[in-house]
């Protein structure tokens, strides 16, 4: 399927030495790392370039960030998810995000140089209290709506970066995910209309749950639940959430093989592809994380 908007696709250039070669180092909060676990740089390798190739086929240009040798240098591996380094909204604004994990601070550093040169107006949160990943963001386009979670923002970080983006409204969804990317995936027909929301219900007490569902009433979204055995039978089937996902595209580094969701997805001709990201899974991301939109 080629795409008719004009949306770029910002990914990390892999490091000239292995990604984690070491070994991972989890974070406390993240129980989808697998600490200790070393990627096979092979693999690794091929399951970049084939999302690279997946998502060109769409007919989608791409942004690539080189990967500094000072991060490399202080391992700072994770750079690799360009999700959480910034926001771009559809007047090419950029608003750099804050890390609240002390071993990702200043990351975007290295990001602002090959953005700013794209043409994008870079733009950048009040002060360090400010505490906002792009992995617990959705912007929705078309709304003008920004969906935030608050495992790793603040609700301090989430109202900067709102206001930073310029939306109407800003809808807080928490859950037990550490990014809200694990927790929800919006669905988008092809004129950038958010039709309905994929949702791991498990990640979410009642009341938030509920929160989710009033949204989706709210704004008629079909709120989606997908079941565990959709996300627990392994790394790779936990990041079903976590999906690229863009008007009537959807790509994911596993299946989803719940009927409702693919029903949905038929009847509103939303093309769901696959692209197995299982090395950078070990890092607890997958491909909404490695990826942002420039639009």
């Amino acid at each position: 399927m080629k795409h008719s908007h004009k949306i770029k696709i910002a990914l990390s250039a892999l490091p000239k030495k292995d990604w984690w070669g070491s070994g991972i180092v989890a974070y406390q909060d993240n129980d989808m790392m697998v600490d200790g676990a070393t990627p096979k740089q092979t693999i690794l390798e091929n399951e970049y370039h084939q999302l690279v190739n997946m998502i060109k086929s769409a007919g989608l240009e791409t942004t690539i960030v080189p990967f500094s040798d000072v991060l490399e240098k202080e391992e700072k591996f994770d750079f690799i998810f360009m999700r959480d380094h910034f926001l771009c909204n559809t007047d090419k604004k950029i608003v750099m995000c804050n890390m609240r994990l002390e071993e990702r601070l200043n990351e975007g550093n290295f990001v602002v140089e090959t953005i700013e040169k794209s043409g994008y107006i870079v733009n950048y949160l009040p002060n360090q209290d400010c505490l906002a990943e792009g992995g617990e963001f959705f912007y929705l386009p078309k709304e003008n709506i920004l969906l935030a979670g608050l495992c790793r923002n603040n609700l301090k970080g989430a109202e900067s970066m709102a206001e930073l983006m310029g939306v109407d409204q800003l809808h807080i969804i928490e859950s037990s995910g550490y990014h809200l990317d694990t927790a929800i995936c919006p669905i988008f027909n092809n004129e950038y209309d958010c039709i309905g929301i994929n949702c791991a219900k498990e990640v979410f007490n009642n009341k938030n749950y509920n929160v989710l569902s009033h949204l989706s009433k709210t704004y008629n979204w079909e709120l989606l639940d997908i079941e565990n055995q959709d996300r627990k039978q392994s790394l790779v089937a936990r990041s079903a959430m976590n999906c690229l996902t863009l008007p009537a595209l959807l790509i994911g580094t596993s299946p989803i093989n719940n009927k409702k969701v693919v029903d949905f997805a038929n009847q509103y001709n939303i093309q769901m592809h696959v692209s197995n990201v299982s090395q950078f899974n070990l890092s607890g991301g997958s491909v909404h994380c490695l990826t942002n939109e420039l639009f």
